[in-house]
């Protein structure tokens, strides 16, 4: 059947159901014969489609050529149908509206220069199903819903790079919120996370969306309404709450963009609130939803240290920073982790907490570096603080904890490792210097605490015995510091001074040794190191090592991570 003979059934179906409903009769007659003209169901929201993304005819009907079914008409009665027969379909709409948009808007269509229009009707329409009555299919019908609106928004962003869609669509879903909390009904929670789901996934698009996101016009903004979903106290449903902090954590999402990382950073309500949360005016920790809100900041620090010194921020955003880092340090004071989780959770706070504050320290051009300094230097002297994270000795027989504890004290000394490890490996001194750190002074004051945190043992000898370590999450962990030591000069030249009892230089006696790492990752983890500090430093090894030890570095470099050195046939069987 041609466009013209589907134009006529949906007209007729349209001129049926007009009469019935002036009739007060049933309309099923009018919607049987549309059915069995099309196909059933799937043939008619199929042929309403065709129709969605043309231009609403404006022209007047005649009798030998009656108004078309398009654009906002078609939406129109997709929606009827939808809303009366929710059964029949509801759910294959929503599964053939997301292949239709899927397919018009994928990343090849991005290639051509036709211009798609995406009406109001049609996003109207889309944003009621999120909260879609409830049925056997209410998930599968919002979650197909939620990706044909978010490819819209992907391509009116990668397309035109204005958002227009987005802040179309974000007004929409502020208003349905309204509406959601307005009927104060508890079965329509799930229906405000479906919306700040959506909302995220917009916001995470860039600056203009996220700008969108937080936009004010008069009656507050979107993301207000999740942080006061997430964030009030008191609340009625700490499971909706905990969702809503779920939300909010995706926010942290790398790359950052300057407008998201400013609000991170410097929203007054999302600080106070999640301080809140976590004990840090002095109150307990919220029992059911404390350890989501720590989890939070944690990453907020995570993500200020490594994206802040690239984006500029605003000194005004920078001191706001530093109000939710004392905030912080003041709850983990008072926090006591029980069990694993509670520990790696703590270990990973303390961590970013200590990274945020020595970042900021040494910052050239921050206004606050004096009193992060200042913080920088407490924490250093909380021996309580320092203990609970940096010792080894309260995790016996608890590998991953201690890898936990190795590879926070890595991030710390060299925060671009929280970047992708596989860019890691090739970068070169230069990619250092553009990376804000934690300066030399900071570094050896932490390493000496790692010291002091475990009986006072020698630092070095610690690591060395955890990288000899019968358990492979530990050894890692143990590279992995060892990797952000030698990025170091100067953590480089402590490490070669240290000597074992023969004189040798012992950290270059274990890395030289190919038997004592049998797995994969381990040895390629050991060639990162070497490749690490031959790549940063090789002029400064070779004047401090032995010639015959400089050469079998250089030549692992040169045979790849799988080079073992080989072992005499008179040795082995001896």
């Amino acid at each position: 059947m041609n466009m013209q003979a589907e134009d006529a059934v949906i007209l007729s179906f349209i001129e049926l159901f007009e009469a019935s409903h002036s009739a007060h009769l049933d309309s099923k007659k009018s919607i049987n014969l549309l059915e069995s003209k099309l196909n059933g169901p799937a043939g008619v929201v199929q042929a309403l489609l065709e129709r969605v993304w043309l231009e609403t005819s404006t022209s007047p009907p005649s009798v030998d050529s009656p108004t078309p079914v398009q654009g906002d008409h078609a939406v129109t009665v997709l929606s009827y149908l939808v809303e009366k027969y929710s059964t029949s379909y509801m759910s294959i709409t929503s599964q053939l509206v997301r292949q239709d948009v899927e397919r018009r808007f994928s990343s090849s269509a991005m290639d051509t220069d036709d211009a798609i229009d995406v009406s109001e009707a049609l996003l109207a329409a889309l944003t009621k199903l999120l909260i879609a009555p409830s049925s056997d299919d209410q998930t599968r019908i919002a979650t197909d819903v939620n990706a044909a609106l978010l490819c819209l928004c992907k391509y009116d962003h990668y397309k035109y790079n204005k958002g227009r869609v987005a802040q179309r669509l974000l007004a929409a879903l502020h208003m349905m919120w309204r509406n959601i909390q307005q009927n104060a009904s508890r079965e329509l929670s799930s229906g405000q996370i479906r919306i700040a789901s959506l909302v995220i996934d917009i916001a995470l698009l860039g600056d203009e969306e996220f700008s969108y996101a937080i936009l004010d016009e008069g009656g507050g903004c979107i993301l207000d309404m999740l942080m006061h979903l997430a964030l009030d106290i008191p609340n009625d449903d700490p499971l909706l709450q905990m969702s809503a902090i779920d939300q909010l954590e995706r926010l942290s999402a790398e790359p950052a963009h300057k407008t998201r990382l400013e609000f991170l950073l410097g929203n007054d309500l999302l600080r106070d609130g999640l301080l809140y949360l976590v004990g840090g005016n002095e109150d307990k920790m919220d029992a059911v939803n404390g350890p989501a809100a720590l989890r939070l900041i944690t990453e907020i620090c995570r993500v200020g240290v490594s994206s802040s010194p690239t984006l500029s921020i605003d000194e005004s955003v920078l001191a706001k920073f530093q109000l939710l880092l004392k905030g912080f340090h003041e709850a983990l004071r008072q926090f006591h982790p029980q069990g694993e989780m509670e520990r790696l959770s703590f270990i990973h706070a303390v961590s970013s907490l200590f990274a945020s504050c020595s970042v900021m320290a040494c910052s050239p051009s921050s206004e606050t570096t004096k009193s992060t300094s200042e913080l920088t230097s407490f924490i250093l002297q909380d021996r309580t603080l320092l203990h609970d994270w940096l010792s080894l000795h309260t995790r016996v027989a608890q590998p991953k904890l201690k890898s936990a504890v190795l590879c926070s004290i890595a991030q710390v000394l060299e925060p671009s490792s929280w970047n992708d490890e596989s860019s890691n490996a090739q970068q070169t001194s230069s990619d250092a210097q553009t990376n804000t750190r934690p300066n030399d002074a900071i570094a050896l004051q932490l390493y000496q605490a790692f010291s002091d945190a475990n009986g006072s043992r020698d630092a070095t000898d610690l690591l060395l015995a955890s990288a000899k370590s019968p358990f492979v999450e530990e050894r890692l962990g143990a590279y992995c510091l060892f990797k952000a030591l030698v990025m170091r000069g100067a953590m480089l030249q402590l490490l070669l001074l240290h000597k074992d009892e023969s004189g040798d230089i012992s950290v270059l006696v274990w890395l030289l040794n190919h038997q004592n790492e049998s797995t994969t990752e381990g040895r390629l983890a050991k060639y990162q190191i070497v490749n690490t500090m031959m790549s940063r430093s090789g002029t400064l090894i070779r004047g401090l090592i032995p010639d015959k030890m400089a050469r079998e570095l250089q030549l692992w470099i040169e045979k790849g991570p799988a080079y073992t050195k080989s072992i005499p046939w008179e040795m082995a069987t001896e």
